[in-house]
Order: structure tokens, then C-alpha cells, then sequence
């Protein structure tokens, strides 16, 4: 009788699914839709033995684990009520926090058990449970689908239960679930591209977008991981559908925020993964958020953010070496702001492996060569010692900086070069031949071989791949007038390595549109023809583009001021808003610290058409003690105040003080209509805000307003 019950009751949810309003739900499988197919008797494979092969202090911990693992899910598949359900699926995942949560065992541990979960069918009965399950039970099932999804069982919900999920991603609105949910696509997009593609095109990436306006740490976190994945492990086709979703752009608020780092890290890696991909660098840029990335890194004590990791559940364990892998490319990137990243990643990593005692694995996956060349070359002084501290955690030796003005380089700094690159045999042969930097940039094969004395093919090869790249990061400013080098960049980092021989040749950017292929061929040795081409492309097309002058009229739609400690995150949402509704947006990344601030802050301000002052809790509390007008926000107010601004004030838990406490010089600011923010109708007021900086005057008569503001409701009871 209690199976039949159970079916019943199954049945009945499942007929409610099906029935809910909204978009056309995912087609699931049968193995998954079957209700209560796991209502009844145990498994049918008998219980695992632990493999012989692990580790013994492992072995205990399975041993003492394990057992009660098994009795777990033989409850929730034999639970015949929803509170014995709920019982069970709080004791199998009380069992899987634990084993991550082990100091160096977690990660070995945790993995046995969710491979245990999986073959004992407990993954598929969660699976059900998402389908059909009541809000709270499939609430529960998600929080512990998200802590189990290791590689294989990634692999079961690609094959079987992607619909299951995101048919819940379409719930995007029901915060119990967005949690869960959340975390389940951030491990999804680590998948493969194909699943990373059915995420996107399905909805999965909507609803991580959508989240991300959100204030739930614990959702963002997830949207973070979740985007930076999708960058990492998407491929190139699903980077360019993620630009087309606007990624980028709901990018920004999650690096802007200053309540999580984790979040921001996470955040930044994304966008600078997306930047690196030439064929999207462009709308990555015009964003405004991989700016924010190298000011963030260099704020950070990559020690300090390992140890915060470390007292972390989910981040306990650190990366696994697949995870790391995918940051050695970045550390080879000519972007500053991916080597920025992926050092400051490697370095929290190098803390965590070295308590682990699993420094290894930086070598194994590559990771050790490309950071001895980040600090050899790399033009930041934050990446470079970031650097520094992996090799030195790992205990590799640490190269010395290589002093990038090669043009200038005496025969001395040539032989700190060659020893650096291990090519200590022929150093006295170029010093001999007095090779200085001059000579070595203009370097043939030949010259290599007769004069050198360098006879294997294979050990020339090796020294002309290092000399590329030598070319490659090497300064020319002493002789590039043209900027030619960054110019050459700009078609491909590659294409830098080029520069020494057309300057050598007389060629500058404003000739170079006359050059030939041959000349370029024969005179520049430039052998490969389709760099050739590439070259003259570029240099006719610039010959040809028009000039565009910016004249000092030219401004911005919206100045967004706002207060750093309460007002920075909805600042952020406004921007990103009000650029995805087309309207030029300036706001203030680092309160304007470089150069003279007085001239910055008026430029900017009286170049906007419109000012949108952000009012957060205590926003104005500064104000009232600054009779000199010191502070950031009330200079900003008095400047659209004189210079006659369209001011917009946008409210969020923010109380108008009496106009006495505030300084005369911006009392009029009380004369505006103040719109309230409502995170859960942000469309609607977005509109509202719309219409006042399209033309509609936000300033008030003040009659029938205590304050002097007509504080408009809120979007939530309209």
C-alpha cells in the first residue's frame, strides 16, 4: 500500500509539472521520468569493496564511511514517506560534506563516494526527485547533486538528466531552488563544449545571466564559477554565444562588488578567458569590465586568499590538475591581464598543493615553464612576482628579469640570455663574435650554424623558438618611432617578432602600405606567406579607414555617482542596464586616484547629458560633515548641480535627511524626483528610469513632499 500511495502521489506531481505555465519544458528520459521506480526493495549490485590500491589512510576513512553510505541510500530508496526521504538525503550528504571537508584525503574520499552514489543508483533517484519531487525534497536532492558532481557523474547527467536541469533553470524566480540549481550548471559547464552548447541553447546560460542581478552571495558565487567555466571549457564557438548574451556586460557588477572576493576572482577569470579570444577581444573590451581586473589582483595576498579557500567547503580541496591545465595557456597569453590572473590563481593553488604536499603537479600539467618565462618577460611588476612566489612555494629556482630593451643589449646581457635559456655551451662563441643585442635580433640560421658553431638542426630550432619569443616581448622604443611593434601586435601578438627586421630595413607604419610581399619576403625574412598577406591587409585597410575625430563635446549619456561602501553594487546593475538599453555610461572605477582629481571629475561629470545618483544606506552621511565639499559623492553633486544636469536620483533603503544637516551648496538635490530600486521588478524600473533621462524632467515642485523628493513606490506593489 505505501508503494501504491507513493506512485500516486508521484504521478499526481508529475501531471502538475507538465502543466505549469511558461516556456516548453525539456524532454527527459524514460529512466529518469519513471516515478518511483526506486520506491522498494535495495540495490541490486552488491556493495562495493575499496580497491586495494588507495592510499591506507584513505582505506580508513572509506572503511569507517562507507558503510554507513550504503544504509543511506538503501533509506532513501526505500523511504516511504517524505520525511523519512528527506532523512536519508540529509545523511548521505552529511557523509559527502565530511569527506570533502578532510584535510589532503577530501578530494580522494569525496570521489569514491560520489562514484559509490552513482553505481548504487542514488544519482538517478536524485535525478527523480528534481523531476517530480515536492519544492522541498527537490530542494534537498539538488544541494546534494551539486556536492557529488565529480567527472563520471557529470558525465551520467549529460547523458540522461540535462533536461531535468534545465527544465529547473526555467524556475529561475524560485530562490530555494536558484541555489542549487546554480551550482549543478556551474559544474555542467566543465563538461565538454557539446554540453556547454545544450546549456546555452536551452536556457542554462539565461538563467546564470539572470542571476547575476541578483544578492544572494551563495547564487553569485555559483554564476561566477558557472560563467568562468563556460569561458574555459566552452571552445571558441560557445565563447562567441556567450558574447552574443551579453556575458561580458553581467560580467561587470560581479567584478565591481565589493562583498566577495571569491566572486570577483572568479568573475575576472571569466572575462579575461573571453578576452583572449581574438575574434571576440573587441566587444570583451568595450564592456568596460576586464579593466577592473589587474587594479582587483594586485589589491589581493594570494596567501591570505589561499587560507580563506582552504576554510572553505567547496574550495577546500583546491583544483584538480585537469582545472589548472586550462590556466597554462593564459599564463602564454600577450594579454597582461590573463598572465595577471592565472599567476594569482596558481598562487593560491601553490599554497593549497604545498599543505597538500602535491607541488607536482604544476609541472605535470606545464605549468612551471611558462611561469619561469612570465617572470623573465612580463612587462607587470604584479604578474612577475606573483610568479616568483609559485616557483619559489614549489621549490623551483626563479630566473632573473630579462631586461627588455634587446635592441640595446651589450654582448654581456646576451650571455645572462643564453644562460637563462640553457644554451650556456655557446656562450663563449657569441662572446667571441661579439654578439650583442643588435646582432642577435638580425640572427640567420646560417650565421647560426658556419659562424656559430650551433650544428644540430633540432638544438637550432630549440634556440630560434626562444629567440621568437624573445622578439616577441622585447621593447623597441628606442628605435620604433612609429610604434610599429604594437601595431604588428595588434594583427598578432606573434607578428611583434617581426619588427626589427623592417625598422632594420627602414620601414615605419606610415610606409609600410608601399612594401611588396617580395620585399617583404626577401629583405624582411618574413618567411611564412600567410603573415605576409596578413601584414599588407592590415596596412592597406588602415591606409583606407576613415579618420574619426573626437571632439571635446563628445561625452556620455549617464554619469552614475555613487557611495563605494553601500552603493557600488546596484551602480554596477544600473550601468549594465542602462548600456544593454543602448544609453553611453560613465561610472567611476577607482574614484578618479590618478592624476589631478578637480579636472577629471568635472570633465566627466559635465560631459554626461545626464547625472543617476545612486542612494544607498548612508549615502549622504559624509556630505554632512563636509562643510569644504572634500568628499567624492558631494563634489560630484555640486558639479551636476552647477552645470545644470538632468539629476536622477535612484533609492535603495535609503532615508532623506532633514535639508539642514546637508551642506547649502547641495541642498537643491532635494528638488528631484527619486525613483525607488526594486531588485525583484528591475525591468520595470529600469524603464521608469528610462523615461526620466529621455526627457521627462526628475525635477519636483516640492509641494506635497515632506523632503522636498517624491519618492516614488515601490515596483513591487505597482
Amino acid at each position: 500500500m505505501p508503494m501504491v500511495l507513493t506512485l500516486l502521489v508521484s504521478l499526481y506531481k508529475l501531471c502538475r509539472f507538465f502543466a505549469m505555465s511558461g516556456a516548453e519544458r525539456l524532454t527527459v528520459p524514460e529512466c529518469v521520468s519513471q516515478a518511483g521506480s526506486w520506491a522498494g526493495g535495495g540495490s541490486s549490485r552488491e556493495h562495493r569493496e575499496v580497491s586495494p590500491g588507495v592510499n591506507t589512510d584513505v582505506r580508513a576513512a572509506l572503511d569507517r564511511i562507507l558503510p554507513a553510505l550504503h544504509r543511506a541510500i538503501a533509506n532513501a530508496k526505500q523511504a516511504a514517506g517524505p520525511a523519512e526521504l528527506r532523512k536519508a538525503i540529509a545523511d548521505v550528504f552529511q557523509l559527502v560534506e565530511e569527506a570533502w571537508g578532510m584535510p589532503t584525503l577530501g578530494r580522494d574520499v569525496a570521489k569514491v563516494l560520489c562514484d559509490v552514489i552513482r553505481l548504487e543508483g542514488g544519482l538517478d533517484l536524485l535525478l527523480n526527485l528534481l523531476y517530480t519531487a515536492e519544492l522541498e525534497i527537490k530542494c534537498q536532492a539538488g544541494k546534494l547533486l551539486e556536492q557529488i558532481l565529480v567527472a563520471e557523474n557529470r558525465d551520467r547527467i549529460a547523458r540522461i538528466g540535462l533536461g531535468v536541469i534545465l527544465n529547473l533553470a526555467k524556475e529561475r524566480d524560485v530562490p530555494q531552488l536558484a541555489q542549487s540549481v546554480s551550482g549543478i550548471l556551474e559544474h555542467m559547464f566543465k563538461h565538454t563544449e557539446e554540453t556547454c552548447f545544450q546549456l546555452i541553447s536551452d536556457g542554462g546560460l539565461d538563467a546564470i545571466l539572470y542571476w547575476c542581478r541578483w544578492t544572494d552571495p551563495i547564487v553569485l558565487r555559483h554564476c561566477a564559477m558557472a560563467l568562468a567555466n563556460c569561458a574555459m571549457y566552452g571552445g571558441q564557438a560557445n565563447q562567441r554565444l556567450m558574447i552574443e548574451k551579453r556575458t561580458a556586460e553581467w560580467l561587470f557588477p560581479l567584478v565591481f562588488s565589493r562583498d566577495d572576493d571569491l566572486i570577483r576572482l572568479h568573475a575576472c577569470l571569466a572575462i579575461t578567458v573571453l578576452a583572449t579570444n581574438k575574434e571576440i577581444e573587441k566587444e570583451v573590451e568595450r564592456s568596460g569590465t576586464l579593466a577592473l581586473v589587474e587594479p582587483f589582483i594586485a589589491s589581493l595576498d594570494p596567501e591570505q586568499f589561499a587560507c580563506e579557500m582552504l576554510g572553505s567547503g567547496d574550495n577546500s580541496q583546491g583544483r584538480t590538475a585537469e582545472d589548472l591545465q586550462q590556466l597554462v595557456p593564459l599564463l602564454d597569453s600577450s594579454r597582461l591581464e590573463a598572465q595577471c590572473i592565472a599567476a594569482f590563481y596558481l598562487c593560491t593553488e601553490a599554497a593549497i598543493k604545498t599543505r597538500q604536499k602535491k607541488t607536482k603537479i604544476f609541472s605535470e600539467i606545464g605549468a612551471t615553464q611558462s611561469l619561469k618565462r612570465v617572470v623573465c618577460y612580463s612587462t607587470s611588476s604584479t604578474t612577475s612576482s606573483l610568479a616568483k612566489k609559485v616557483l619559489r612555494m614549489i621549490g623551483e629556482e626563479v630566473p632573473r628579469r630579462i631586461l627588455p630593451t634587446v635592441p640595446n643589449w651589450k654582448p654581456c646581457e646576451v650571455q645572462t640570455w643564453l644562460q637563462q635559456i640553457g644554451f650556456n655551451k655557446y656562450c663563449q662563441s657569441f662572446l667571441d663574435h661579439q654578439v650583442d643585442g643588435d646582432i642577435l635580433l638580425r640572427l640567420t640560421e646560417e650565421e647560426l650554424q658556419e659562424d656559430l658553431g650551433m650544428e644540430s638542426s633540432i638544438t637550432r630550432k630549440r634556440f630560434f623558438r626562444e629567440l621568437t619569443e624573445l622578439k616577441t616581448f622585447a621593447n623597441y622604443s628606442t628605435c620604433d618611432r612609429s610604434n610599429l611593434a604594437d601595431w604588428l601586435g595588434g594583427i598578432d601578438p606573434k607578428f611583434r617578432q617581426y619588427t626589427y627586421n623592417l625598422l632594420m630595413c627602414g620601414i615605419n607604419r606610415n610606409f609600410l602600405h608601399r612594401v611588396t610581399e617580395q620585399q617583404l619576403q626577401e629583405d624582411c625574412h618574413i618567411n611564412t606567406g600567410f603573415h605576409r598577406v596578413r601584414i599588407l591587409t592590415a596596412a592597406r585597410e588602415t591606409l583606407h579607414s576613415p579618420i574619426t575625430l573626437q571632439t571635446a563635446s563628445d561625452g556620455t549619456d549617464v554619469f552614475i555617482s555613487y557611495r563605494r561602501s553601500t552603493g557600488s553594487q546596484l551602480a554596477s546593475l544600473l550601468k549594465v542596464h542602462l548600456q544593454l538599453h543602448g544609453f553611453s555610461v560613465f561610472i567611476d572605477v577607482e574614484k578618479l586616484e590618478a592624476g589631478k582629481f578637480e579636472d577629471k571629475l568635472t570633465q566627466s561629470v559635465m560631459s554626461a547629458r545626464n547625472f543617476v545618483l545612486v542612494l544607498s544606506p548612508n549615502a549622504l552621511d559624509k556630505c554632512m560633515r563636509d562643510p569644504e565639499c572634500k568628499d567624492w559623492v558631494h563634489k560630484e553633486i555640486v558639479t551636476a548641480l552647477n552645470s545644470g544636469k538632468n539629476i536622477v536620483p535612484v533609492t535603495d533603503h535609503f532615508e532623506w535627511p532633514d535639508p539642514e544637516t546637508l551642506p547649502k551648496d547641495m541642498r537643491a538635490v532635494l528638488k528631484f524626483n527619486g525613483i525607488k530600486w526594486s531588485h525583484e521588478y528591475q525591468e520595470a524600473t529600469i524603464d521608469k528610469i528610462i523615461r526620466f533621462l529621455q526627457g521627462r524632467s526628475s525635477r519636483d515642485s516640492s509641494a506635497g513632499s515632506e523632503n522636498g523628493l517624491d519618492c516614488l513606490p515601490s515596483l513591487g506593489q505597482t
